[in-house]
């Protein structure tokens, strides 16, 4: 049975023999666990590595959310920090939220629905993902299974389709009672329908939620003479995206995910459930991006991560490329600029004795990188943004900071519960 285990961004991870206890910020994990986790917290790739050591038995998450699995069976489903604390009941909570940014930002095709939301929440993370799955997968099936020509090689004793002269001239004497023939067979055995089905094998394995396991074992059936995949990448690139295979299409992230195409440190054969983990402060910026997006008027636009303005120059050459998140245009020209932080921070603090620490918990460098956009993408003229989530901290705009008479930057909460309350803030943005 898979050792299910929750713990939040930022939060820690103890090896089992130091008598942790488990919270919300901290877990225990049996030695085969540990073991693995530690060799992805000392990998070379920093890019992708989401462990880092806090001392000899001690591991820290850093900022994704998502599903940890050891090859042993232990599932660690990492939740987003939305709340400086987090009890029982905001558990489902937290795990509506977090898959609510997942759909907008179309990670995954989640279907919106509220058929048996709650009691799906109230099971982890890696069987809601699960029951989207075979969800998708049910449509597909009443739909039809896709078959295809297969074209096959092979010696009979009878004529079918079509005689390979070549072959069958060189048959030695005592096979020339057989034919050798090339006929296509009308066959579900594609490779779409052999990545459906080692999905599937796979879900049955690891799904422990009783409606989950019984859905599974009904899909099964219209894929029973279908072969599972034996080289999956392969099948991969062989997938069509013809007209009419376009009701496959919202399975393929789902099939990523559970063979483990999408965990940078996952292979199909090492995992004892699924691996998916993404950056919190990416996923943040793309769901608002996508809220934004959808309640621009007309003649409005909104682009992610430009990239074509620089710094500065060095000779011919201009060097120290500016990236910012999102670059809102009126017709052509743009007018605003936003960065998105997925931080906590306390509108109530502010500058004491002279300290250089930032007002509200606002980093000076995200000031200084806010002043650079508003010279070089918004040529000395228009409006800056920061946007960090809503809290009980963080839940009213901060008073206007003045860079000069024509460049201002508003600091600004995004509410997650009610996207609502995120309109009068747009709209001032649109003045």
């Amino acid at each position: 049975m898979l050792n299910n285990l929750v713990v939040r961004e930022w939060g820690r991870i103890v090896r089992a023999d130091h008598n942790a206890q488990n919270s919300f910020d901290q877990i225990e994990v049996n030695h085969q666990a540990w073991l693995y986790l530690s060799q992805i917290a000392q990998s070379a790739d920093k890019v992708h590595r989401y462990l880092s050591f806090v001392n000899a038995h001690t591991l820290k998450v850093h900022g994704y959310v998502g599903v940890i699995a050891t090859p042993d069976g232990v599932q660690i489903e990492i939740l987003p920090k939305h709340e400086p604390t987090l009890e029982k009941p905001g558990l489902v909570a937290s795990r509506k939220r977090l898959l609510k940014m997942l759909a907008a930002a179309k990670v995954l095709p989640f279907i919106e629905s509220t058929d048996a939301l709650i009691d799906r929440l109230k099971q982890p993370l890696p069987e809601v993902l699960i029951g989207r799955f075979l969800q998708d997968l049910a449509q597909v099936v009443r739909k039809g299974v896709r078959k295809d020509y297969q074209r096959i090689e092979a010696q009979e004793r009878f004529l079918k389709g079509q005689l390979q002269t070549a072959r069958q001239l060189r048959q030695s004497p005592s096979k020339q009672t057989q034919f050798c023939i090339e006929y296509d067979v009308f066959s579900d055995e594609r490779a779409e329908n052999r990545l459906i089905h080692s999905a599937l094998i796979l879900v049955s394995k690891w799904s422990q939620y009783l409606p989950n396991q019984k859905l599974a074992r009904e899909l099964r059936f219209a894929f029973d003479e279908v072969p599972i995949s034996h080289h999956i990448m392969q099948d991969f690139k062989a997938w069509r995206t013809s007209r009419d295979m376009h009701y496959y299409q919202p399975l393929l992230p789902w099939l990523k995910l559970i063979l483990s195409q999408y965990s940078p440190f996952a292979t199909a054969n090492q995992h004892s459930g699924i691996s998916f983990l993404l950056p919190m402060d990416k996923l943040f910026e793309a769901y608002v991006a996508h809220h934004i997006q959808r309640n621009l008027p007309i003649g409005y636009n909104l682009k992610t991560q430009m990239s074509r303005n620089y710094l500065a120059t060095q000779g011919e050459k201009q060097v120290f490329q500016l990236r910012p998140d999102l670059v809102l245009y009126r017709d052509k020209s743009p007018i605003a600029v936003l960065d998105t932080k997925w931080k906590l921070i306390n509108q109530s603090q502010t500058y004491e004795n002279g300290s250089e620490d930032a007002k509200s918990g606002i980093a000076q460098s995200d000031m200084y990188q806010l002043f650079a956009y508003g010279h070089k993408v918004l040529n000395g003229q228009g409006r800056l943004v920061l946007i960090y989530p809503c809290c009980a901290t963080f839940n009213q705009p901060l008073d206007m900071f003045k860079f000069s008479e024509t460049i201002s930057l508003q600091v600004l909460p995004f509410d997650l519960e009610n996207e609502e309350n995120n309109q009068a803030w747009l709209s001032s943005i649109l003045e």
